[in-house]
Order: structure tokens, then sequence, then C-alpha cells
């Protein structure tokens, strides 16, 4: 097999071994070093780790950072999977038939061969511009999750672990991350204008499908931060500056996508009407800027921001370090000018349709003021009235009411 597929000394090996010493004439004729049952199982316990692990990562053969990366993820899937196996069924056995602690053994030898590997690649990956941001994170969350099994171990078994200190290792990379999440998303925001459609969110208001996938884009950023699971309250208190950022980026380079495809279709138009496509774009802005605007009268807000849970971040990083209030009214301040930059554009838009509304109705008054003489008010007025309704019926069946009341004042 494989040799990831073959952990080491996997059971029922020391079942095996015990057996055997339970052979008086052959225990005699040991070392004497090694006629305790707990010694020799320790030592085989080791032997085999670092084999096993060796067979499985030779840093000399790989030159390039990134191939060292990806050797050392696959790696670290291999090791959290023997770890898994480990805790849950070798270990209590081991324990319960020798009074050997396996698992301890394991993240041992694993901090002394896997660790130093992962320090030394980060320290010198970090000064490299060309990063694969997937892998690294990737091998992060690996690494996050062995030493989460490792804090199961005594308080002697865990001092002096480097294990432990996981993320100091990885803290280079989290605004690498961040970027490579933002540049991601505003790719998939790209495809998701250029595939846009009406979508039917509610029973009351449609929306764009693209505001649909782009609310999917940034929840998978909040949900990017929520696996980081960070501890420093310091480095915390920027991480979360910087996410806020990229979330209220993304968000307004997607109002911008759709801004300048608004009225891409009324060009040419030999008189302009109102279609359910500009309900739909000032909808999906106005949703947006909802999403990110700080009021708690916003029901939207609930939808993205909320499961950044920041008021505990913040209630957290006051009491640690002092600086919540100082982080709440931080964050509150970009995403409220986000919000504000969104309303502009909602307004820039609402202007728009209204300089293409007005002089179509110009054109039925000055036909109204020729009319022929004898023409009666309904037939002078028809035209004109049919129009308004057409197009002032169409705002208020898909537009949301708040930008509806805007639009007509605005009218």
């Amino acid at each position: 097999a494989p040799p990831h597929m073959c952990p080491p000394f996997f059971f029922p090996h020391h079942r095996v071994m015990a057996k055997l010493y339970q052979l008086d004439d052959l225990v005699a004729k040991l070392p004497v070093d090694r006629r305790s049952l707990k010694t020799a199982l320790e030592g085989s316990i080791k032997m085999s780790f670092v084999k096993w692990y060796h067979s499985l990562y030779d840093m000399s053969r790989l030159k390039s950072i990134l191939l060292q990366c990806y050797a050392l993820k696959a790696v670290s899937e291999s090791c959290l999977t023997l770890c898994n196996t480990i805790q849950n069924s070798i270990s209590p056995e081991v324990k319960r038939l020798t009074g050997v602690d396996y698992l301890a053994i394991y993240v041992a030898s694993l901090d002394t061969l896997f660790s130093p590997a992962v320090m030394d690649l980060m320290e010198r990956w970090s000064q490299k511009k060309e990063l694969a941001a997937t892998t690294s994170y990737a091998l992060y969350l690996n690494t996050k999750r062995m030493c989460v099994i490792t804090k199961q171990l005594e308080a002697t078994d865990l001092k002096g672990l480097q294990l432990m200190n996981c993320q100091c290792w990885f803290k280079k990379m989290v605004p690498v991350w961040l970027n490579a999440a933002l540049v991601t998303c505003k790719e998939r925001i790209d495809r998701a204008v250029e595939e846009d459609k009406i979508a039917i969110v509610t029973d009351e208001v449609c929306y764009s499908s693209s505001l649909v996938d782009t609310l999917t884009f940034l929840h998978q950023m909040v949900d990017f931060w929520n696996n980081l699971e960070w501890t420093s309250p310091e480095e915390t208190y920027a991480f979360v500056g910087e996410l806020i950022n990229c979330i209220t980026d993304a968000a307004k380079y997607y109002v911008e996508q759709i801004y300048t495809r608004a009225f891409e279709h009324t060009s040419g138009m030999e008189q302009f009407s109102i279609t359910v496509r500009e309900c739909i774009i000032l909808n999906s802005m106005k949703h947006m800027q909802l999403m990110l605007s700080p009021e708690p009268s916003s029901s939207a807000v609930a939808g993205l921001l909320d499961e950044l849970e920041l008021h505990k971040t913040f209630d957290w990083l006051q009491q640690e370090i002092g600086i919540g209030e100082q982080g709440r009214i931080l964050v509150g301040n970009v995403v409220k000018s986000a919000a504000e930059d969104i309303g502009q554009k909602i307004t820039s838009e609402s202007e728009k349709l209204v300089m293409q509304f007005i002089p179509a109705i110009r054109v039925f008054i000055d036909e109204a003021m020729q009319a022929a003489q004898g023409a009666t008010i309904e037939q002078v007025l028809s035209p004109l009235g049919e129009y308004l309704n057409t197009n002032l019926k169409t705002l208020s069946s898909n537009l949301l009411f708040s930008v509806f009341r805007n639009l007509l004042e605005d009218i």
C-alpha cells in the first residue's frame, strides 16, 4: 500500500508486542533498556513514525518553494488523518493495554519533524511575491486541526510543543489570503454580472441573480475569517480591519459593475420606457447598501456582518487589550462610508432614469400643445396618461418602496 495509507505501528501490532512481552524467556534475553514493555513500545512508535514521515516528505528533492508547499500540504493531510485515527482508535486501546500514551508520542514526534518544516517554509515563503494562497491556507487549516487535537493531551505533554504556536507561523500569510479572497470574489462577481438574470428573492420584490451570487461570495469571505479562529487580540484587531475593507471593497465593486451596465440596452430606443431591468438594478444596489448599513433598523445587516459577531470580537478586544471600542468605531466608519458611496451610485442611477424619462414626457406635452382644434381633453392627454400609467406601474410593481418614493420625488 502507498506510505500515506500505512500509519506507523498500527494496531494490532501493539497487541502482538504485548503478548511477546508475556514470554518471560524472551524478556530475559532482551537488553536491560528494552525489558520494559512501555519503553520498548515508546521507542518503536517513535522510530516507526519517523520512517513513515520521511517516506512522505523529502524536502531535498523539491527545489521550488511552491512545490515544497504543495508537498507539505499533502503531508499535513496524511498527518491529520493519522492524528484522528490515533485519537479515536489506537491511542485509547494502547493506553488501556500498556499504559503508553500513543497520541502524546505521536504529537511529540510530529513536533520535531513537521513543525520546523512548516515554520521554515512560511518564513521563506512569505518573502516571495508569487504565493499559492489556497495551498498555504489549506496547510494552515490542517495544522490548526492537529493543534486542536493536541490540546487534549496532559499539560505536561503540551509543555514546549511548537505546534501550540502554529498561528505565529502563518500570521504573515493572513493579508495574502484576504487579498486572494478579494481577487477571487471580484472575478466571480464579473462572471455573475455577465450571466445576470432576474431572481425572485421574495414574494414582494425581485433582485438580480448577480446580487444573490455576490452575497454568497461575501458570505464565503466571512466563513474564511471564522475558520481562521485567530487567537491573538492585537493581530485580530488588524485582520478584522482588513477583512471589513475587503468586504466593503467587493460590495462597492459589484455596485459599480451593475451601474455601468444599467442603461446599455436603452441606447438607440425611439421612445424611452422604463423596464423591469432598471428596477432590478436599483433594487440590487439598494439591498447591497442596506447590507452594509450600520443602522440597526436595516434588516439586511443581519444577513452578513452579524455573522462575523463583531460585537463579541470587540468586547473581547476591549477586555484583552482595551481597544474594542476603538475598533468598533473604526469598522463602523468604514462600513458607513461604503454605504454612502453606494447611496451616491443609487442617486446617480435614479438621476439617469429621470433624465431619460422627463424628455419623453415633454414630447407628449409638445404633441398635446399642437393638437388639432376641436380635439377633446381626453384625446389630447390620453397618450401622455397611457405613457405615465405604463411606466409608473412598472416602477411601483418592481421597485423597493423607499427607492420608488425617492424616484417619484426626483420626477
